[in-house]
């Protein structure tokens, strides 16, 4: 989830742009069946509403918008999301995948894992959506399977081992796409602020890592709070 609109734009292209993303709802509406489809799905209006009472950090809605977008396109079998928070981008990622999409979430919050269950079963999802408990690195190392699409938005300072794990477990044309990119802005600052030095620098490393990884062809998109995007090309 970004800061703030303008954290990585210009204040005037984030005004436009989150005014434009704010119809991309529609479209995730229409994934879940909502009829007619320019009304927005009630269920993930109440869990934005939700996230945003309690201050969790879910996707924001254009981030949500392209995980749709990837996961319909890869048709994945094996889709493994790491920082399941209250299931907002399990049910994302397993509406746009489509009914042969087998989405496995990992979350460490026994509370947090509650709460998406409640919400995964409101989806009508609960026979898809595997929610695992554990630390993402230990989660991640388990899975023994091709993985097709990873969603990463889970501890920032792991990221780079999160990538060092997965790139060789991806299926041929398998995906990543890894929130929190660009970090409030943090990751360009030459001096990122003391209390965000850490994520940042480790943030840098991955970006750098994925779009100079030999078997991924990576980019790091500017939206949202930065999303990076990379395919397995060998």
């Amino acid at each position: 989830m970004k800061s703030a609109a303008d954290a990585i734009l210009r204040p005037e292209q984030a005004t436009y742009l989150d005014g434009l993303h704010a119809r991309s709802a529609h479209a995730l509406a229409t994934l879940a069946g909502v009829r007619p489809p320019s009304v927005r799905d009630p269920l993930l209006a109440k869990m934005e509403a939700h996230a945003a009472e309690r201050g969790y950090p879910i996707s924001d809605p254009e981030v949500a918008c392209l995980l749709a977008i990837v996961a319909r396109l890869a048709q994945p079998k094996l889709v493994v999301e790491l920082g399941t928070n209250i299931g907002y981008g399990a049910i994302i990622l397993a509406r746009g995948g489509g009914p042969q999409a087998r989405v496995v979430t990992v979350e460490l919050s026994d509370d947090l894992i509650a709460q998406a269950h409640g919400y995964i079963a409101e989806a009508g999802l609960s026979d898809r959506i595997e929610v695992r408990k554990g630390a993402a690195i230990a989660e991640l190392e388990k899975i023994a399977e091709p993985i097709d699409l990873l969603y990463i938005d889970c501890v920032k300072e792991e990221y780079p081992r999160y990538l060092e794990i997965a790139a060789p477990k991806l299926a041929l044309r398998g995906t990543i796409v890894a929130d929190n990119a660009l970090w409030r802005g943090e990751v360009a600052r030459s001096t990122p602020s003391r209390s965000e030095a850490e994520r940042a620098t480790a943030l840098r490393a991955f970006n750098l890592a994925l779009v100079s990884h030999p078997q991924l062809c990576g980019v790091v998109l500017p939206i949202g709070d930065g999303v990076a995007l990379a395919t397995r090309i060998q």
